[in-house]
């Protein structure tokens, strides 16, 4: 017998979460696949081989010995988010990652009528891990984990885990970058211009998230106008991309709020919205029919007076929405920002942190060519409604 598996993307170690996760399982022996009732068996485990699922697949179609397993719908399942706001210091991120094994083998009945034998155990590919990714699909076709697993092989090639590459962040406003190291990246060197140099340490795992904004540690220096963040490991040697933050120095005479989002690659981004800002109120009513009359024993009468209620709310219940407005944006920050409107999850900050839920459906892509200057309106709700008394 010869059970042997290929894994898709090949070479790779870590994936995105929410993509495709493929096996493709062949058997050589047709004494084996020629058998009556004959499927192919996975069985996903977690990293420690704790069995999480059995799947069984028939001969894929169009083929004579071959099965296929994608595993990323069972997989995404194991894996949420990790981001505080009140993050002070580098984190690690073991929500965001899943490390699992998938070990396979096949059934088959030497009649069509008589019992099912399971084989399993015969083969297995282990060490694999996923992260809480969704990289686009066109994206994903080319997909090469050295550009985003900072590993030490790949020195320098891979980036923090956000696809915003030239950001500008107001210097009163926090940020994080997320990077996915497996234990590679000992601390993030920060070089401050005009001058100054911070070192964030990193903590071992799989990914880590970093402060990088106004709740970088130690604070950014007074007149900074731009910084670098680079990933170096225990040795002092860079194994990933540098990212420039410039400080953002525009004003505006409207408050200013601030959307932390969940960006496609795992971590959390943020945008200020800093223009026009109008908050309404939704306000849903269910009403019951009431009797407006009342007995009067003594006076023995039977009526109502102007006070009394003949419809009656029994249930009230508003839900805030809010329309935020940003300053400009270029080319690059539009075609970012379409992760905002596509996040699962988003949160808002206005001096109180709240988690919102996006209302807005519709997203161009504005280009220069075609709108000299451009902002984004977003219109958003708030997660949690508010409920009057139930009488």
């Amino acid at each position: 017998m010869a059970l042997n598996v290929k894994h898709q993307p090949t070479g790779t170690t870590y994936l995105p979460a929410y993509n495709d996760n493929v096996f493709i399982v062949t058997e050589s022996d047709s004494g084996i696949y020629g058998q009556y009732n004959f499927k192919f068996i996975c069985d996903v485990k977690d990293g420690s081989g704790n069995l999480l699922a059995r799947l069984k697949t028939p001969i894929y179609y169009g083929s004579t010995n071959k099965g296929v397993f994608n595993i990323s719908r069972l997989l995404e399942n194991y894996v949420t988010n990790d981001w505080n706001y009140n993050d002070s210091a580098a984190s690690g991120c073991t929500n965001s990652v899943f490390g699992y094994q998938a070990v396979f083998g096949y059934e088959y009945s030497t009649g069509a009528t008589t019992a099912i034998v399971e084989t399993t155990g015969v083969t297995s590919s282990t060490g694999n891990t996923i992260w809480n990714a969704s990289l686009e699909p066109l994206a994903f076709l080319s997909y090469d984990e050295d550009n985003y697993w900072m590993s030490t092989s790949a020195s320098g090639t891979a980036s923090f885990l956000t696809n915003n590459q030239s950001k500008k962040l107001p210097i009163d406003a926090k940020a994080w970058l997320y990077c996915l190291h497996g234990s590679n990246v000992a601390s993030v060197d920060v070089a401050f211009s005009p001058s100054g140099t911070a070192s964030i340490p990193v903590p071992g795992g799989t990914l880590a998230r970093i402060p990088i904004g106004s709740n970088i540690p130690g604070g950014i220096p007074v007149g900074t106008t731009s910084f670098t963040c680079t990933p170096k490991n225990s040795g002092g040697n860079q194994v990933g991309k540098a990212y420039t933050i410039t400080i953002d120095t525009r004003c505006s005479k409207y408050p200013t709020t601030d959307i932390y989002f969940l960006n496609r690659l795992g971590g959390v981004d943020t945008m200020r919205f800093d223009m026009i800002k109008r908050t309404n109120f939704d306000i849903e009513r269910k009403t019951y029919k009431a009797n407006p009359f009342t007995l009067n024993n003594s006076a023995v009468t039977f009526t109502y007076d102007t006070a009394a209620h003949s419809n009656s709310d029994f249930f009230t219940q508003s839900t805030e929405r809010i329309t935020l407005n940003s300053n400009l944006l270029t080319e690059a920050e539009a075609e970012w920002l379409k992760e905002l409107l596509m996040s699962p999850r988003v949160w808002m900050y206005h001096g109180t942190l709240k988690a919102v839920n996006i209302l807005t459906s519709q997203y161009e892509q504005k280009t220069h060519i075609n709108d000299k200057a451009f902002n984004l309106t977003l219109e958003v709700t708030t997660s949690i409604p508010d409920k009057s008394q139930r009488l």
